[in-house]
């Protein structure tokens, strides 16, 4: 393809590369900035370089470091009824559930909002500093390239600031909320965190770090066929007799070791913390002196008596369709994996690659709950508390993320009768 520029400017030189999700060795031709290469057997995006990715890496990273400490620095909103005035920031959001002695719904938010966020940033910062300071350990980059591909899966602020809109929109009826400075400083840390999280590529980051892998002769086939091992972690190949990579030091499996026993074992334990939190309440309203407990599909059938139909299908597809059908879609992957059926198991990938994508999105009830009780706190008056099937329901969340990360997505191409690897390299500016 035509690609705009100086054709002997590449950012990205490697000979080969194995696909994570079918296993499929790859031959990368040489790349240059702002083009993209999907592996030719998947279409899985493998390689993505972004036009001047350190610099822009740096600024958005940075800028959004600086959004998160306006948003940590001012209110963040407000609350008022019958006269009464609250006003709370983004830090009361963690001490609230602290100090009534949610120390475990504390410390998932504290790692949500703030730890898992700040981590990702300052590794990724550091690395793109490192890549102009040779004189830098590389054994620190190598640990901050790892931390950088186990954090992102847990990043949720996106998810956060759904769940406050959520949240602002079941107070309406109540009281009225005014967002505050810090509220717009969030949205700005929202966008530019997630800008970031786009613009890293883990294999462009190997190859600033390790240099370019080491090459093997290569046939239009899996690496499990040729005797060879592709690296989760870095996208390098490696001989089948290899323990761990030569090029990140992770330790590598031809295939994840008890992959389908590991997922199905989750996904029974997501099921039996599933009845809990749908049983009891996730939140307790207290009103006047009277407290009134809310399950979450209460919740849901409240917004949609109060005519907040958008919303109430929000909380429905987040906290009960998504988690019931993710289990149900990973059970028939796992079941798959086993006895496939006449189904292209290019379908089934795309399903799988939907259940790892929303997963995360079931938290917005969680984060609702969390928001409210840091802002209605007036005593008899009026407050709010997580209920007891709040941690039940983050669990079934992490059980089920968890789930989807244990599946190994290859064995589904194990069992596929006649794998085509004719199409051409997919690349694209």
């Amino acid at each position: 393809m035509s690609r705009g520029f100086g054709m002997s400017h590449y950012v990205f030189h490697e000979n080969i590369t194995t696909c994570e999700e079918c296993d499929f060795v790859n031959s990368i031709p040489p790349l240059q900035s702002g083009e993209r290469f999907r592996c030719q057997h998947c279409g899985h995006v493998l390689v993505s370089i972004h036009k001047h990715v350190a610099a822009r890496i740096m600024g958005a990273g940075l800028s959004a470091l600086l959004m998160l400490a306006l948003a940590m620095s001012f209110p963040f909103l407000g609350f008022s009824t019958n006269g009464i005035e609250r006003s709370v920031t983004l830090f009361n959001t963690l001490s609230v559930l602290l100090s009534h002695g949610y120390l475990v719904l504390g410390a998932i938010i504290s790692l949500a909002l703030f730890v898992f966020p700040l981590v990702y940033l300052f590794s990724v910062l550091f690395l793109v500093w490192s890549f102009q300071h040779k004189e830098v350990l590389n054994f620190a980059q190598r640990y901050c390239i790892r931390w950088l591909v186990v954090v992102q899966p847990w990043l949720m602020v996106d998810v956060f600031l759904v769940g406050i809109l959520v949240a602002l929109v079941k107070m309406s009826s109540l009281a009225d909320i005014s967002l505050k400075l810090s509220f717009w400083a969030f949205c700005g840390y929202v966008i530019l965190l997630l800008k970031t999280i786009t613009l890293v590529d883990k294999r462009w980051f190997w190859n600033q770090v390790a240099g370019k892998a080491a090459d093997h002769p290569m046939i239009d086939t899996t690496a499990k066929q040729q005797g060879l091992i592709g690296c989760h972690f870095c996208g390098a190949t490696q001989l089948g007799n290899a323990k761990h990579c030569d090029r990140c030091g992770h330790s590598i499996n031809s295939r994840r070791p008890k992959s389908i026993m590991t997922t199905v074992a989750l996904l029974i334990a997501s099921l039996v913390m599933y009845i809990p939190a749908n049983v009891f309440p996730i939140m307790q309203t207290t009103f006047l002196g009277s407290t009134e407990p809310s399950t979450i599909m209460g919740g849901v059938l409240l917004l949609w008596s109060l005519g907040s139909y958008p919303v109430a299908l929000i909380i429905l597809f987040a906290s009960v369709v998504i988690p019931l059908a993710k289990v149900l879609a990973l059970s028939w992957l796992c079941w798959q994996s086993y006895f496939p059926s006449h189904r292209q198991t290019e379908q089934k990938i795309k399903l799988y690659r939907i259940t790892e994508l929303v997963g995360r999105w079931s938290m917005i009830d969680v984060f609702v709950v969390a928001i409210l009780t840091s802002l209605v706190q007036m005593g008899n008056f009026m407050s709010i508390l997580p209920g007891p099937a709040v941690l039940s329901f983050t669990a079934v969340i992490v059980l089920t993320m968890l789930a989807a990360m244990t599946f190994d997505p290859r064995l589904l191409w194990d069992k596929d009768d006649a794998p085509s690897a004719s199409s051409l390299a997919r690349r694209e500016e």
